[in-house]
């Protein structure tokens, strides 16, 4: 954001030698923490434990996080461990009201899997989705709720053991069929790491 310090986690290298340690906590990106902020949006407070439980991150990586979001004005302290989104945290995430029916979403959600069955069924194809997986508030409980987020990786047909890429934004656009209840993004590994639901 043009005039803010963005949060310092920790730069590819780092999350690299991290993954390469056993004892090392999963790393934590400025964009899974965005992603939380994003699905609170709506919610009066949440607590640390939210945090964690969502991006699949222990307690005490959650409340090293907390103070830099705090810092950063991105998050506000209401009582012990109680949390709440700010404005700047809001706009940060990229969050907007909540104005879909949960039920819409879902529909939307189906569709989309439908689709990508007939985009894998195309032996004229050059690609295959090989993993889907949607998350956002549409996972929670609540009634009115925002578009799905859903990431989509793909792999070149005919190649077993291809590693998956990511799709070009035509592919997007095509599976996505201008649904404003969808936005797809190329797949990141915190997607599959926090709260999410499989669709490939």
């Amino acid at each position: 954001m043009p005039g803010k310090k963005v949060i310092s986690f920790p730069s590819p290298a780092r999350r690299e030698r991290a993954k390469s340690s056993k004892s090392s906590s999963a790393a934590l990106t400025r964009e899974a923490v965005f992603s939380f902020l994003k699905d609170t949006r709506g919610m009066v407070s949440w607590t640390t434990r939210d945090l964690a439980q969502t991006l699949g991150i222990p307690v005490a990586q959650a409340n090293e996080a907390l103070p830099i979001l705090e810092m950063q004005g991105y998050v506000k302290r209401e009582g012990e461990d109680e949390w709440l989104t700010t404005i700047a945290g809001e706009s940060v995430s990229g969050s907007v009201a909540p104005r879909y029916k949960k039920q819409a979403v879902e529909q939307a959600l189906a569709e989309l899997q439908g689709r990508i069955r007939s985009f894998n069924a195309d032996r004229n194809g050059d690609f295959l989705v090989t993993s889907a997986v949607a998350f956002g508030d549409f996972l929670s409980s609540r009634a009115r709720v925002q578009a799905g987020d859903v990431g989509i990786a793909v792999a070149a047909r005919g190649q077993k053991g291809a590693r998956p890429a990511a799709p070009g934004k035509q592919l997007l656009a095509s599976l996505r069929a201008r649904s404003p209840l969808l936005h797809l993004y190329p797949l990141a590994e915190w997607m599959t790491q926090r709260t999410h639901r499989k669709l490939v």
